[in-house]
């Protein structure tokens, strides 16, 4: 993910989640100080999902587990989303 898309991705998941929402930030390979991406830290809970059924669920939880696979190989830092902005700005 380019730096410019990067920063956008990081504000409208600050507008959706806010800014204290915690994620893993991936690190480049090549440089170890920039950031590349990033996934969701905390695993989703259903509670927190009260209007959605059962296979929606499911969906959201697939979509964790897929960014989760991201960090195999690649080193990252748990942070949170403004955390993560300030750094990449």
């Amino acid at each position: 993910m380019g730096n410019r898309n990067l920063i956008l991705h990081t504000i409208e998941d600050m507008a959706c989640y806010g800014k204290s929402f915690k994620v893993f930030a991936i690190k480049g390979k090549d440089d170890s100080r920039a950031f590349i991406d990033y996934v969701h830290a905390d695993q989703p809970i259903h509670e927190d999902y009260d209007y959605t059924s059962d296979k929606e669920f499911e969906g959201i939880l697939n979509f964790y587990r897929e960014g989760i696979k991201k960090l195999e190989g690649n080193d990252f830092e748990c942070m949170t989303l403004l955390e993560l902005l300030k750094r990449i700005e």
